[in-house]
């Protein structure tokens, strides 16, 4: 809990002098490992999840290995391989990356393409990352091969958004206001249903902090309660230093900090946080710290698949 509000308040406060409208599309895919047809060396697979990061990234996509529904996924087959005579000798490879776009939950493929990759190192490793010179964002039919899917996910967001936000509602019902927020998170803004998910996004956030800055309360409660000295004095206002002004338990929050204060002599300066006002949209902001915490569950969430054999 203290580390989620530590990324809400860097939301908060950091993003003050950043612009939230600068992504076009925060389309979020999983990195899926799929079962490889060869005997690919370890070192070459991280090595092509790394240029798969750093395309995606560049192209306005969120890439990682949690849990989502969307994926990206890479599978090597084996075409050529032999030894060039030294001194020193060297291995040549010949082998082809079909790289594969989709949607788990619906065992569909958005899109798919071939590169046919040709690479000489001092190893099969070596090879194998010295084929890897396409894998790049200038490539042209990797450009194309990621429109082309970004489209249909987009698609996908815009027929299906209504089905989204009611999981978020029944997340929130029961009290999983960050499940609720992650959900929320992955309609995109470039969807016909961002607005919506958005404004949805605003109230299920304060609930959230609501809900955190209730249970940080009783916490310094209970350890003021059971010390009145310095050291629990300590303790308790390092529990109220992280409830958010907005929140509904604030202004208990002030009362006990002030009752602390007055009970125990410190040279310590204990101050809660104040509300902060200035310029910046605050909505906007509020909307991406919103979309932290949800990103931040989903981060925390185990692949609940990756068999992707029906791939082909």
């Amino acid at each position: 809990m203290k580390q989620i509000f530590k990324l809400t308040a860097c939301a908060l406060f950091s993003l003050a002098v950043s612009s939230v409208g600068n992504a076009e599309c925060n389309i979020n895919l999983s990195i899926v490992r799929v079962p490889q047809t060869e005997a690919v060396p370890a070192a070459a697979e991280n090595y092509m999840v790394t240029k798969l990061q750093n395309i995606m990234t560049s192209d306005g996509i969120s890439v990682d290995e949690s849990s989502n529904q969307f994926f990206i996924a890479g599978r090597f087959t084996h075409i050529m391989e032999d030894v060039i005579p030294g001194p020193p000798s060297q291995m040549a490879l010949h082998t082809t990356l079909t790289l594969y776009i989709g949607d788990i939950q619906s065992e569909t493929v958005y899109a798919t393409t071939i590169l046919d990759l040709r690479g000489v190192g001092t190893s099969s490793e070596r090879a194998y990352i010295n084929s890897m010179r396409l894998l790049n964002g200038q490539n042209k039919t990797i450009a194309a091969f990621i429109s082309s899917a970004k489209k249909k996910i987009i698609s996908y967001f815009d027929s299906n958004f209504p089905q989204i936000l009611a999981q978020a509602d029944r997340a929130a019902v029961q009290h999983n206001y960050d499940e609720a927020l992650w959900k929320l998170s992955m309609i995109p803004e470039c969807s016909k249903g961002y607005k919506q998910a958005s404004e949805t996004s605003l109230k299920m956030f304060q609930s959230y902090i609501d809900q955190q800055g209730t249970a940080l309360l009783a916490r310094a409660n209970a350890i003021w309660s059971s010390g009145h000295d310095a050291e629990a004095a300590s303790d308790a206002f390092g529990y109220l230093v992280q409830i958010d002004p907005d929140t509904s338990a604030y202004p208990q929050a002030l009362a006990l900090a002030t009752e602390i204060k007055s009970s125990v002599k410190s040279d310590r300066d204990f101050e809660l946080r104040q509300k902060y006002n200035d310029a910046i949209d605050i909505e906007k902001r509020r909307i991406e710290a919103a979309r932290e915490v949800g990103v931040a569950y989903g981060k925390g969430q185990q692949q609940h698949t990756t068999n992707l054999m029906w791939l082909h």
